[in-house]
């Protein structure tokens, strides 16, 4: 059981680097996945005597080269995001997408204790370990998104509205969930944007979650990017502008500046599932 004032160990699973333009301006992964971290838990140790201070370390692990963490030293791991294709993993060249599945899968089944944070590219990862599947998309998602939330999604949020804004850079998505695992987010093109599972005992415990604390879930993932800030989006959507072309470059300029609730929902959310609250 997570108690409020301790120190939370998370392993990085580093799935790529970031753009250079978005590297020289904002810092590597472990950088900017730290400073969601830190900005998601201020408001969060705001709330809590000086001697009940949440207090982390964000240690990276760069999968691509087969390096892992000894998982039994952390409290969670977090997969990030990635430009490589996750359903592609088959294809000579991409045995460490194969290896990180079924790494995500032997976390997931055997060891309970350990959250697992899956975004974007980790999102898909985690879907394809445990039963779901991932493919191409009929076109980009770019940008400051509305998503729609589900019932659960709500809850687990804490957006009464049923209306949640994140950044969005993906051509791939998760149609179909693995078994056991809620859907808590869906945008116009993309069935599901999120998802979780939770722990065995819970499940037992309430088949319907309709009473669940956010440890009780084991595995909370987000097809968006709750990292990515407005200029983090403005930088990617400038290397890859080409790539998406001009209607849908256009597009994600105009939304770069709207409402992002990466830290403040998605953050604060990821830190509840920690015993953080």
């Amino acid at each position: 059981m997570y108690q409020p004032g301790t120190h939370r160990r998370i392993a990085l699973l580093i799935c790529d680097v970031p753009a250079d333009p978005v590297r020289e301006q904002h810092g590597d992964y472990t950088r900017i996945f730290g400073t969601l971290l830190e900005e998601s838990l201020k408001p969060i140790n705001e709330t809590h005597s000086a001697d009940s201070q949440t207090t982390f370390t964000l240690e990276p692990f760069d999968v691509r080269v087969q390096v892992y963490p000894k998982e039994d030293d952390y409290d969670a791991i977090l997969i990030t995001g990635s430009a490589h294709t996750a359903h592609e993993y088959e294809q000579p060249g991409r045995e460490w997408m194969k290896k990180l599945i079924e790494y995500v899968r032997v976390i997931a089944t055997e060891k309970p204790r350990i959250k697992i944070f899956g975004i974007c590219f980790g999102h898909q990862i985690v879907a394809l370990a445990m039963g779901g599947t991932c493919v191409r998309n009929t076109r980009f998602e770019v940008s400051a998104t509305k998503l729609q939330l589900t019932e659960l999604g709500k809850r687990v949020y804490g957006i009464e509205s049923g209306v949640m804004n994140i950044h969005l850079m993906n051509r791939d998505h998760v149609p179909t969930k693995p078994p056991s695992f809620h859907v808590l987010a869906s945008s116009n093109q993309s069935p599901i944007h999120g998802m979780v599972l939770f722990s065995q005992s819970e499940s037992l415990r309430d088949a319907s979650h309709s009473d669940f604390r956010l440890t009780d879930i084991h595995i909370l993932t987000s097809q968006g990017h709750p990292e990515f800030t407005e200029s983090i989006m403005r930088l990617l959507l400038s290397v890859r502008r080409g790539l998406l072309g001009p209607e849908i470059f256009d597009d994600g300029q105009s939304r770069a500046g709207n409402q992002n609730d990466g830290i403040s929902v998605v953050g604060k959310a990821i830190w509840g599932v920690m015993g953080a609250e």
